[in-house]
């Protein structure tokens, strides 16, 4: 088997929680993709609601059997959709050990913002995708 065919058949999924009073689309999006690892991509996993702390959201996840993890490198400092890292120096680590994560099933990266249009996880998901080939989706 060569590494495209690894990867040809797991998604790499984006998401991000807005504005959003509960876990029911998170959720449903978690079971309906099999997702295995929730990437958490913000530079600091704190939210304007304590429900999405980095925390909570862990222990949501370690209730479905599913990984949690927070990639502080792979956060953004621009306020914007262009992604500038917040320890550079990290980001190719880290990337390559998510990039082991997908071998074993679907991951989903979780930001707070909730266009992808408008945020920096749609970069982190090209330049693991540039590495693997694995699927991109953006859910809303």
């Amino acid at each position: 088997m060569n590494i495209s065919e690894t990867f040809s058949n797991k998604y790499i999924l984006t998401f991000g929680y807005g504005n959003r009073k509960d876990y029911s689309q998170f959720l449903e999006y978690l079971q309906n993709f099999d997702v295995k690892c929730v990437i958490d991509v913000r530079k600091s996993p704190r939210a304007w609601s304590r429900r999405w702390y980095g925390d909570k959201i862990e222990n949501l996840c370690q209730s479905k059997n599913i990984q949690y993890i927070s990639k502080v490198s792979l956060g953004n400092t621009s306020g914007k959709a262009n992604w500038v890292s917040p320890t550079p120096e990290k980001v190719d680590a880290d990337l390559c050990e998510i990039a082991e994560i997908v071998a074993q099933g679907n991951i989903l990266l979780l930001c707070a913002e909730l266009d992808p249009a408008r945020c920096h996880r749609v970069e982190v998901a090209n330049c693991l995708n540039k590495l693997i080939s694995a699927q991109v989706k953006h859910l809303k």
